[in-house]
């Protein structure tokens, strides 16, 4: 059985990453997340599993250092 406290909603991983809700959308539209990691929820609003969490984490991290 899964559980539910690793999976994040939009604002919820938002807020992990101190990103907004929208950006947080275009940077993962661009990542390539398996159906487990990354999904609709309804409209602009999507789960994410704690292991896309920190890729996302990962990205982000990496991206300021360019």
């Amino acid at each position: 059985m899964s559980d539910v406290r690793t999976v994040f909603t939009t604002s919820e991983a938002a807020n992990i990453l101190e990103i907004s809700p929208s950006y947080l959308l275009r940077l993962a539209q661009t990542m390539d997340f398996s159906p487990a990691e990354f999904r609709s929820a309804g409209k602009r609003n999507y789960l994410f599993s704690k292991s896309a969490v920190e890729k996302l984490k990962n990205r982000k991290e990496r991206d300021k250092k360019d």
